[in-house]
């Protein structure tokens, strides 16, 4: 009887042995596919049923659709893997100081710097009333992710001393586009664009600025690297009653950025 008991355990322990330093099984990757697999409505790790964020349904990547369904149009942006970066119809804003403008040879504005009390200096253009109607002119290439359509314009602005509070001024701007061997003194195509601004305070004491204008369209069929010519001017012949000058600081110019920017 105690041999046998001896023989049980000694076999035992060899089983055990041969458990622990015997040869290994190397796994192979059909097993990990089946540790971690991927069904149509389910997340598999390890054996255990995971369900997916309904948060990442909709939408597609390089045409393929996410989670089985498509959005309608708009509900989901659309990566393009392809280009490397996700594509967005996106506002992008431009300002131009009165610094970096240029007064027209012809009815000009005339510059100046001004210094609020005894912390801050601006820089201006000062626009007179009356029918002679003043202006000054930028020129730049727009960047090249620009959609080469139609933008809009803020107006950063005060007024002379001696102006009155709920007085209007109205300024207006264009635009020109000149690609390469276009004439230099090609005329303005489009009309522009004026939008009107109440004064808030005697004497111009506070900052203003202005709404956006309604949109503007740039002559010249603008392409890729056409510089840009700006006309900003005071529209004396619509609403606008103030008698001071009107003082331009800057303007702010929006777009729309779609175009993609390549390598030159």
């Amino acid at each position: 009887m105690k041999k046998r008991l001896i023989v049980l355990i000694a076999l035992v322990s060899f089983i055990f042995l041969a458990g622990c330093f015997g040869p290994k099984r190397v796994m192979t990757p059909d097993d990990y596919m089946k540790m971690t697999e991927k069904t149509a409505d389910q997340l598999v790790l390890g054996g255990i049923p995971q369900t997916p964020d309904a948060n990442i349904t909709g939408g597609t990547i390089d045409g393929t659709p996410i989670g089985g369904t498509t959005p309608a149009a708009g509900a989901f942006t659309t990566l393009d893997t392809g280009q490397g970066a996700t594509e967005l119809n996106q506002y992008k804003t431009i300002y131009i100081d009165a610094g970096a403008l240029v007064p027209c040879t012809t009815n000009g504005a005339l510059a100046g710097t001004y210094e609020y009390g005894t912390n801050v200096d601006h820089d201006y253009y000062a626009f007179d009333a009356g029918a002679t109607e003043e202006r000054v002119q930028y020129k730049s290439p727009m960047p090249e992710d620009w959609d080469r359509g139609t933008v809009k314009v803020k107006f950063y602005w005060s007024s002379a001393t001696g102006s009155t509070a709920n007085d209007t001024c109205e300024w207006g701007v264009k635009a020109q586009a000149f690609s390469d061997s276009d004439p230099n003194d090609a005329a303005f195509a489009d009309a522009g664009e004026v939008i009107s601004d109440v004064l808030l305070a005697d004497a111009g004491a506070d900052a203003q600025l202005s709404d956006a204008t309604p949109a503007v369209t740039v002559g010249g069929s603008p392409a890729l690297s056409d510089m840009i010519v700006w006309e900003i001017y005071r529209n004396t012949d619509g609403t606008d009653d103030m008698a001071e000058d009107g003082w331009l600081k800057g303007i702010a110019i929006q777009y729309k950025a779609t175009s993609a920017v390549a390598a030159w």
